[in-house]
C-alpha cells in the first residue's frame, strides 16, 4: 500500500505521481549497553593526580597524541571518557567549543583534562612528565 504524506491511502489513479524523499533527524546521543569486561576506570573515583595517573598511566605509551576530558559527577566518580582529540606525533588540535560541548551534555559537575606528550619533544612547554 502507498501513502501519502497525511497517511490516506492512495488512490490507482494517485499511484503516478513522483516518489519525494525526506531526511529523519536522529537523536545524536543515546544510551547503549555493553555486556563485556569493564574497564578499571569504570568504578573509581578520582580525588588527585596521583589517582588519575594510576587509571591512565597507559596513556603515555600512545604512539601519538592525545587529549581526553574526564567527566566527573558530584561524588568525583567518572561518568564520560570523552576522546576529543587524537593527533599527530607532535600536534593534538582541540578546540573548547568541543571539549566544553560534551561536557554540558554530561551534565558533570567536574572535568579533568588529559594529554599525552608522546616522548617527542614538544614545540610549546617544557613539561618532562608522560602524562599531563
Amino acid at each position: 500500500m502507498t501513502l501519502d504524506l497525511f497517511s490516506r491511502p492512495l488512490e490507482a489513479a494517485d499511484q503516478q505521481t513522483r516518489a519525494i524523499r525526506l531526511r529523519c533527524i536522529k537523536a545524536v546521543f543515546h544510551t547503549v549497553t555493553i555486556r563485556e569486561k569493564a574497564p578499571p576506570w569504570v568504578r573509581a573515583r578520582v580525588h588527585s593526580s596521583e589517582a588519575v595517573f594510576n587509571l591512565f598511566g597507559d596513556l603515555a605509551q600512545e604512539t601519538k597524541e592525545h587529549f581526553v576530558a574526564l567527566h566527573l559527577d558530584s561524588k568525583n566518580r567518572i561518568l564520560c571518557y570523552d576522546l576529543v582529540s587524537v593527533g599527530s606525533m607532535t600536534a593534538s588540535i582541540v578546540h573548547p567549543r568541543e571539549v566544553y560541548k560534551s561536557a554540558l551534555l554530561s551534565t558533570a559537575s567536574g572535568l579533568v583534562f588529559l594529554h599525552n606528550l608522546c616522548r617527542a619533544p614538544h614545540k610549546l612547554c617544557n613539561v618532562k612528565l608522560p602524562v599531563m
